[in-house]
């Protein structure tokens, strides 16, 4: 019993200073596992099974002291391997100082040292401090190891391979020397591996057995146990070498089955899971580092998925740190430092979509910004190709500023980027107006539309460049209206020249009215040809009424071609001419009608002298009483056929009944002898009662008034414009004009006829102000509004 105690004291203090080199920590395993094999059913069994666990522990990579200085590590050799300024570097010294806290003789820590060291001198300064501090010797370059030397021919043969070798366990001989103890043999036999005196127990099946559901249970300390016995009894069975071997292995790395781990540590162990799934890795680590030390009361002293997941949660804190350094550095613009952040996280953690994210977000505002930069240093070409590039480069800078909208680079590259465009828009401003003042210059209408078009152009892009400059808005209004116009221009001068090929009167008068709007593009050589032509048809439409020898008309054709747009021609010879024609034309028929009227005089005091005999008595009749002249009050009944319209002739009527007096007369048929009867008839003649109607005159004359006011209207004419029709006083431009009506105007017409011209005229009446004119108008300057009756 002294023996074990000393043995477990000694394994204990050795424990204590355990090495960093493999090969004594194997020794060292080796030594407690036949300890623990030989404390089997004594006191000691349970202090060399927890010495046995603790070494399990300490030398397994799964350990809390392991994991720490691996996650340590690995952090470390991260940083070392993104580093972009001394800050990472003194960074991964750090947490590199921490892990050498923990394990001085780590070969891993030292090499990362080391590797940190080759910096800069104060990396290598701070790296030999810690080295000096913790007792560290820095392992020196391994010398090549010499090549293989090949044996000479004149060597012996090598010696024959030895005998097969069997895995064993502490405390236990070697299977093959049991073997050769029990067939006493002096040598030791060559057989195949794995093939020995095989010695059969009745307990070597249920032995096997045993260890199986043993093994399968968990209890791998007891497969051991097992295996040693079988392997006792029949020395190279491959079954019981292949559980005890796997067993060791599980004992060493801390293999747990599931149904061993205690309900309370599963239930912190599952919530942690949760809790990383979530993001929220520091609750997630306190949860596993509960279940694990729940796992270790209840016996199991290495839990490896508990181990592994503390491992894993310290990866996603550091790649979350590196997350937060990455972002860090995006707002302060240093995207290339960044990008090595993110990308150091994602090889903490692979797969990690917000490393991805933000990887991807980072190298889009790289590109956009480096081809946003490139674009402004190259800037080339027109105007309006620079006006592209410069809004392709504010779209690919807007879209940058989407992913990152506080940084300070990509405003400078908008605020320069705008700044080229003001630059732009000025120039455009400029050569649109400078294009304008061209336009206004030119006397050719096509010349200045193709000027104004090309401001209007430039306008419209800087407008587009610049939405909120008004300055510019305003000059695009006038641009776009002033070219209105000259389309409108062009388009009128176009259907001018049409009307006047047609050579007909309403299409003339309709073509001076469209050209006389146009006074702006006077200047202009297709509206001075067409005004030309114009001319030249009122001219021979003049000329012809001349011919014809109606002045009235040639005088209207004559007064239009003073009016507007003729003046612009000035003063032709074929209007002077025209003029002294009709003025000609005039002085003759002054002379012949006063001639005329000499002749008339004369003719007229010739005849009165001759006739003085018949109209002397009448003028001047002779002193006579004959009754012959008072039946001229039986004419006056003549007003009584003006009451046939009145409604009141029925008390005339009345009269014609007084006549009955006359039969009265029969007397005068019985008194045939005495004639004296018959020449009273006298008062006969003089009727008195029928001058009782004489009072009935007086209302006809108040009747009259009933008879003008009713006119027959026949229809409605309407004067399109834009001169006013001339209204004369009869059917003939020879009458006098007594008035015009408005362009514009409807009036109605009350009567119609041809007049000696052979054209048809409309007697219209109209209220012009306080006047009311009646009169004759031509029907070709009238435009019929409701068809009038047939002439």
């Amino acid at each position: 019993m002294s023996n074990l105690q000393n043995r477990l004291d000694d394994l204990r203090r050795r424990l204590r200073t355990l090495p960093d080199d493999p090969e004594a920590v194997a020794a060292l395993e080796r030594e407690a596992r036949a300890l623990l094999t030989d404390a089997k059913n004594t006191p000691h069994e349970a202090a060399a099974q927890a010495l046995f666990a603790e070494l399990a522990r300490q030398s397994s990579a799964t350990s809390p002291t392991a994991a720490t200085v691996r996650g340590l590590l690995r952090r470390a050799r991260i940083r070392i391997e993104i580093a972009g300024d001394d800050d990472d570097v003194d960074e991964a010294i750090d947490i590199l100082a921490e892990a050498l806290a923990l394990a001085p003789r780590d070969p891993g820590v030292i090499a990362a040292l080391q590797e940190a060291a080759a910096h800069n001198p104060q990396a290598a300064q701070r790296v030999s401090d810690l080295f000096a501090r913790h007792g560290v010797t820095a392992p020196a370059v391994p010398p090549a190891a010499p090549p293989p030397a090949t044996p000479e021919p004149s060597e012996p043969l090598p010696p024959p391979p030895p005998l097969p070798s069997y895995p064993t366990s502490s405390g236990y001989p070697p299977p093959e020397r049991q073997m050769q103890t029990r067939a006493g043999e002096a040598a030791p036999a060559r057989r195949p591996p794995g093939q020995g005196p095989l010695y059969t127990g009745p307990d070597i099946e249920e032995t096997l057995s045993e260890i199986t559901q043993a093994y399968y249970s968990g209890d791998y300390q007891q497969t051991v146990d097992l295996a040693n016995r079988i392997l006792a009894q029949q020395p190279g069975n491959p079954t019981a070498l292949e559980y005890r071997q796997k067993a060791e292995d599980n004992l060493i790395r801390g293999i747990v089955p599931d149904h061993r781990i205690p309900f309370e540590a599963r239930v912190s162990y599952n919530r942690a899971n949760s809790l990383v799934r979530a993001g929220n890795y520091d609750e997630a680590e306190r949860l596993y580092r509960e279940a694990r030390d729940l796992a270790e009361r209840s016996g199991i002293l290495s839990w490896k998925d508990a181990e592994q997941a503390l491992l894993d949660i310290q990866d996603l804190a550091l790649a979350r740190e590196l997350l937060n350094e990455g972002d860090h550095l995006m707002a302060t613009d240093n995207w290339a430092e960044a990008l090595r952040k993110y990308e150091g996280a994602l090889r903490v953690v692979p797969n990690d979509p917000q490393a991805e994210e933000r990887i991807d977000t980072v190298r889009r505002i790289q590109q956009d910004a480096d081809q946003a930069t490139v674009q402004l240093s190259t800037l080339s070409g027109s105007l309006q190709d620079q006006a592209a590039q410069l809004q392709n480069i504010l779209s690919i800078l807007a879209r940058a500023r989407q992913r990152l909208p506080n940084s300070q680079r990509l405003a400078q590259l908008l605020q320069d980027a705008n700044h080229r465009l003001n630059g732009i828009k000025t120039q455009l401003h400029d050569q649109a107006q400078a294009a304008l003042m061209r336009a206004g210059g030119s006397s050719s209408l096509e010349e200045r539309l193709a000027l104004t078009n090309d401001a209007l152009n430039l306008l419209e892009l800087a407008v587009k460049l610049d939405p909120g400059d008004t300055e510019v808005a305003d000059a695009l209004l006038a641009a776009r209206t002033s070219a209105s116009d000259m389309q409108r221009a062009r388009q009128i001068i176009e259907r001018s020249t049409a009307l006047i090929a047609q050579n007909f009167d309403n299409e003339l008068a309709h073509a001076r009215s469209m050209l006389a709007s146009l006074g702006d593009y006077a200047q202009d050589s297709r509206y001075r040809t067409a005004v030309g032509d114009l001319l030249a048809r009122y001219v021979e439409r003049a000329e012809s009424a001349v011919e014809e020898g109606n002045l009235n008309e040639a005088e209207s054709w004559l007064d239009a071609l003073r009016e507007e747009p003729f003046h612009i021609l000035g003063r032709r010879a074929e209007v002077q001419r025209l003029e002294n024609a009709i003025r000609g034309q005039r002085q003759r028929r002054r002379f012949q009608m006063a001639a005329a009227g000499m002749l008339i005089i004369i003719f007229g005091g010739l005849g009165v002298a001759l006739a003085q005999p018949v109209w002397y008595p009448i003028i001047n009749p002779p002193p006579t009483g004959t009754p012959t002249n008072t039946p001229t009050p039986s004419d006056t009944p003549t007003p009584t056929s003006t009451f046939t319209p009145s409604s009141t002739p029925s008390p005339t009527s009345t009269p014609t009944d007084t006549v009955t007096p006359s039969p009265t007369v029969t007397p005068s048929w019985t008194v045939t002898p005495s004639l004296t009867p018959t020449h009273t008839n006298t008062p006969t003649h003089t009727p008195t009662p029928t001058l009782t109607p004489t009072p009935s005159d007086t209302p006809t004359i108040t009747l009259t008034p009933t008879i003008t006011p009713t006119q027959q209207v026949l229809c409605d004419v309407f004067i399109p414009g834009p001169d006013a029709a001339n209204v004369r006083a009869e059917p003939s431009t020879a009458s006098a004009r007594v008035g015009t009506v408005p362009a514009g105007s409807v009036v109605p017409v009350s009567g119609q006829q041809i007049g000696p011209d052979g054209r048809l005229w409309y007697l219209i009446r109209f209220t012009l102000g306080s006047a009311s004119i009646t009169g004759w108008v031509r029907s070709d300057v009238v435009r019929v509004v409701n068809q009038c009756p047939p002439l």
